[in-house]
């Protein structure tokens, strides 16, 4: 399985003098917008692709400043392949809850509409997390190319809507599902 490691920082930093965020390294300095990671004001998110939801909950559960995410861009056919989405910097309503919610759309290789998704929850009536804090997403999405299905590379789309603040990001990533018996 092609992987590519990192270690997402915590924190989106909210510039002190505005209401601007944007994306952060473990250093300190900016990261560029991408399809996958993207933010409008304080409102972030980034899509992320890992082989095994599981191990994402508890590499995000243990208590640390920073999450070791095993992002993939490969998977074999009958292989999962999950997509989360990390978020912060979401509007608070009266009672101190967001209400974010998502949809998914997969494209197959040859552009058709492989699945989507009707809305699922981000984070819904929850409290904002702590300034400058990310989130997992509650709902994730699960996928595995069956072996009758076509391999090359899928469009994972997701649209990530912060109804408080009527804000949408829309984030895209690929993946490319191999057959059986490569060598990844």
């Amino acid at each position: 399985m092609a992987s590519q490691g990192f270690a997402l920082l915590l924190l989106c930093v909210a510039l002190a003098s505005s209401a601007s965020a944007e994306w952060i390294n473990r250093s300190g300095s900016p990261l560029p917008e991408t399809g996958f990671r993207k933010s409008d004001g304080g409102f972030s998110a980034w899509l992320v692709l890992v082989p095994d939801d599981r191990e994402l909950y508890q590499s995000w559960g243990a208590p640390s400043e920073t999450v070791n995410v095993r992002e993939v861009d490969t998977v074999l056919v009958n292989s999962p392949i999950s997509a989360f989405v990390v978020f912060g910097g979401c509007a608070a309503n009266v009672q101190g809850n967001c209400q974010v919610a998502m949809r998914y759309r997969i494209l197959a290789p040859d552009g058709s509409v492989y699945t989507e998704t009707p809305a699922m929850e981000v984070w819904s009536n929850k409290p904002a997390p702590a300034n400058r804090v990310l989130q997992l997403s509650v709902g994730y999405l699960k996928v595995a190319i069956e072996p009758d299905e076509q391999v090359g590379s899928y469009g994972v789309q997701v649209q990530v809507l912060d109804e408080v603040a009527d804000k949408v990001l829309t984030l895209e990533r690929n993946f490319e599902a191999v057959p059986m018996g490569t060598e990844l």
